[in-house]
């Protein structure tokens, strides 16, 4: 007997959902749902993907948003870059915002945003072109937590995972590749 989810994550629909509610450690990225996601949604400048819970889907408990981006070839490791194109830049995916909750504390919502940001932009990979997932961390504390999922330094502020890691990382078969 397999358990029901408990939560979902879905695209944001300000009909549905109660952006003025949600509340995290960061003013800024408050700031952004609170304002801004549906306007950038909008414009199509990024998408923003919500976790709810499924007895009270109007409730955001987290958001993530992503866009294209891309990165200079010359800032990946050789051994990354050893059968990519010699474009100058390489098309990448943009995990621009992440954010749980205050109420949801320490109960693992940034592990389950990331996996479907991940799954999300891998999977996306092959219909647009991307060679990696992109963040750029705020602070400390949120680099870690993007080390944990395999993430390594691109440029001294920026981070990146290769998008040909990302099946491994979250336990996913390889797409066959070119």
């Amino acid at each position: 007997m397999s358990a029901t989810p408990q939560f979902k994550i879905e695209i944001l629909d300000p009909a549905i959902h109660r952006r003025e509610e949600f509340a995290c450690e960061s003013p800024e990225l408050t700031e952004f749902l609170h304002t801004r996601a549906r306007k950038e949604a909008k414009s199509r400048t990024s998408a923003c993907f919500v976790l709810v819970p499924v007895a009270d889907p109007g409730q955001i408990v987290g958001y993530y948003t992503l866009s294209a981006t891309s990165i200079e070839l010359e800032k990946l490791p050789v051994e990354l870059t050893k059968k990519l194109p010699r474009y100058p830049r390489l098309p990448a995916t943009l995990l621009g915002r992440l954010a749980r909750a205050l109420a949801f504390k320490g109960q693992g919502i940034g592990d389950l945003l990331m996996v479907d940001a991940l799954k999300r932009s891998y999977e996306n990979s092959s219909v647009i072109g991307s060679v990696a997932v992109v963040v750029d961390p705020k602070d400390a504390p949120a680099a870690k937590f993007y080390g944990a999922f395999g993430f390594q330094s691109l440029d001294g502020q920026k981070m990146f995972l290769p998008m040909k890691a990302v099946p491994e990382w979250l336990g996913l078969e390889k797409k066959d590749e070119p």
